[in-house]
């Protein structure tokens, strides 16, 4: 009996003198933990002055795209120094199940953090109050989803550059959700790099949804930085704001301002997105704000407890007609308290007032910009998907305005982009129309990419609205093989260079839009909406809204000859028998130069070009049955 006493003691002895050896292990090394039925790699820093009586801060880190836990502890810890800067600190690094997926695939996987949490605390002296989950682009896209369903384990989560998958998802529209209720019961400390755009609109939608929840977060964008961790010299400043998240005394942070990019009269209505990051209650802020150098004030009255928030909607300003800028600024807080930070308090915004339409003809062939001037772009948010410029693809002149979609980005389905004409006086001609070339293709992928065929395509529609933007309706419809002007799909694209057309002078078609069921109309404005299906891409050129002469009901080409090209002085058009009605010449930014009307002429007509400048030309001309559209070089 007393044998087997001693025998147990010693063992008992062996195994505790085993583990203390074990927790007394410091500086960077990897251990192991049985999860999900493998062994899962952890890369952990332990101080090399640790103190077992001492509790230690313990920072759980998750790494990103392609990496590994061991690198990634290597640079925090080494290239980055977080080790000698972040003081009392352990970092635990899980391997990710896959390095191209984050911590939530396969389902389940994002266990691993809590078993790394549980690992550090049973070799080490862990604070259990200041616990800390970081995570770096997919690995900060695991922690946000995470510490936001979990916001008691952690004193706070530092997301470095989260990887959210688009704004679609960052708005919980696509299917990878997060609890942003819960932005409210945990600090939340972002950071992202000025010069990474694809992330620039995902992770400003995130941070606005945790604003709206009355979220206690900060968030730091960093100029000239990429895809990347700040120096810890920039963000060091976390741990003070995880211990305590308020400003002293008070804060109003001017989050957002908003007002109709377009209006159709002078009283235009405007809001701003407020909220309290001071630690005193706010009962009311007083709102400076300029238009066209005409100044307003308004104060705004409630009550806002730290980190609250308010939509304040300012009175109906008087906008004059043109291109103006609302600018918008706290002055005082409760009636006459200076605000603590001055940095968050201004924000401006755009808006173009038109009171009256613009007189037809209009062309635009995107020679000079996207959006051009008076047109009105509404983004849908991801930096890929809007209309953009493209001068190396035209049907005519030197540009035209594309857009495109792809599977190999984010997941962007279902959301629209549109581009809006300058509001157009449709009484102006006696058949208003509109006339654009576009040229598009979609996507097919088939084995060996994806274990099955499946089709991509987009789809292009043409809108119009006659209360200046408030309803549309829909002119055009056309996607995949209806909309495609060529006669194979892209098949199997697996670069983002792939996915685009390079359309030849064939694969362009000339659509036609009869307008004149709206010519009672003096404010009309055609939006261009290209709705993602997540494959194809577009071009659209030479957008003429102009005037149908009689008999003309759908374009074709003409046998016509139009010489000398280049010219100087005379550009002389000849369309073989049919009689010439009117022509148009347009500069490459869109201004009608000349416009001649030939109505009873004959199928010959000579055009005075001497008073034009040296440059290229759109000519159009119309005939009894067809339009035609050509460039020509006027020469000095």
């Amino acid at each position: 009996m007393k044998k087997n006493y001693v025998m147990a003691v010693m063992l008992l002895i062996g195994i505790l003198f085993s583990n203390a050896n074990y927790a007394q292990t410091t500086g960077s090394f990897n251990d192991s933990v049985m999860f999900m039925s493998q062994q899962r790699l952890l890369s952990l820093y332990v101080p090399t002055t640790y103190n077992a009586s001492n509790p230690y801060r313990l920072m759980v880190c998750l790494h990103g795209l392609g990496d590994n836990c061991a690198n990634y502890r290597n640079s925090l810890v080494g290239g980055l120094a977080w080790g000698a800067n972040i003081s009392n600190t352990i970092f635990v690094c899980p391997e990710g199940y896959n390095v191209n997926t984050d911590y939530y695939y396969p389902a389940g996987d994002e266990a691993i953090i809590q078993v790394s949490i549980d690992y550090a605390r049973q070799h080490y002296n862990i604070d259990t109050t200041d616990i800390i989950l970081q995570g770096f682009s997919l690995g900060g896209r695991a922690a946000l989803r995470y510490g936001l369903d979990n916001y008691s384990k952690f004193k706070g989560l530092l997301l470095n550059t989260p990887a959210v998958q688009g704004v679609k998802e960052a708005i919980n529209a696509g299917g990878y959700n997060y609890t942003y209720a819960n932005a409210s019961h945990i600090p939340i400390y972002i950071t992202h790099g000025e010069t990474d755009i694809a992330y620039e609109a995902p992770i400003d939608s995130s941070y606005k949804e945790m604003v709206l929840n009355d979220g206690i977060v900060r968030y730091f964008q960093f100029p000239g930085l990429g895809h990347a961790i700040p120096p810890i010299a920039q963000i060091i400043n976390f741990i003070p704001y995880f211990d305590s998240p308020t400003v002293v005394n008070y804060d109003a942070d001017l989050v957002e301002l908003n007002i109709a990019q377009r209006a159709c009269v002078t009283s235009v209505p405007a809001a701003c997105l407020l909220r309290n990051t001071g630690l005193d209650t706010i009962h009311s802020v007083t709102l400076h704000y300029t238009v066209n150098a005409n100044n307003y004030t308004y104060t705004w009255n409630g009550t806002l407890a730290s980190f609250q928030h308010a939509i304040v909607s300012l009175p109906v300003v008087n906008v004059p007609a043109g291109n103006q800028t609302l600018d918008v600024a706290i002055d005082t807080i409760n009636a006459s308290i200076a605000d603590t930070i001055t940095s968050n308090n201004a924000k401006i915004a755009p808006c173009q007032v038109v009171t009256q339409g613009t007189v037809l003809p209009l062309f635009e062939g995107f020679e000079v910009s996207v959006p051009p001037t008076n047109w009105v772009q509404y983004l849908a948010g991801d930096f890929y998907s809007p209309w953009f410029q493209d001068s190396t693809v035209m049907k005519t002149g030197y540009a035209s305005m594309g857009a495109a979609n792809t599977i190999l980005l984010f997941d962007n389905a279902g959301r629209k982009e549109d581009i809006a004409s300058p509001i157009m006086d449709l009484t102006s001609v006696a058949n208003p129309n509109l006339r654009f070339d576009v040229a598009y293709n979609y996507h097919h992928y088939a084995p060996p990419v994806l274990t099955i065929d499946t089709i991509f395509a987009d789809t292009l529609e043409v809108l119009i609205s006659t209360d200046c933007g408030s309803t549309n309706t829909v002119l055009y419809k056309k996607g995949g093989t209806q909309l495609a002007t060529f006669a194979n799909p892209i098949l199997n694209p697996t670069n983002l260079q792939a996915i685009f057309i390079a359309p030849a002078d064939s694969n362009w078609r000339t659509e036609f839009i009869d307008l004149s069921s709206y010519g009672t109309y003096n404010e009309a404005i055609l939006t261009f909406r290209y709705i993602s299906a997540l494959g194809g891409s577009v071009y659209i050129d030479n957008v003429n809204f102009s005037n149908t002469p009689l008999g003309i009901s759908k374009l074709r080409t003409n046998n016509f000859r139009l010489y000398p090209n280049p010219a100087n002085n005379i550009v002389n058009i000849n369309t073989g028998d049919e009689a010439i009605s009117n022509v148009e010449v347009i500069d490459m930014a869109g201004k009608l130069v000349i416009g001649i009307d030939n109505t009873g002429g004959g199928s010959e007509l000579n055009v005075n070009t001497s008073a034009m400048a040296a440059g290229a030309y759109i000519f159009r001309i119309y005939s009894e049955h067809s339009v035609q559209t050509s460039k020509v070089i006027i020469n000095r």
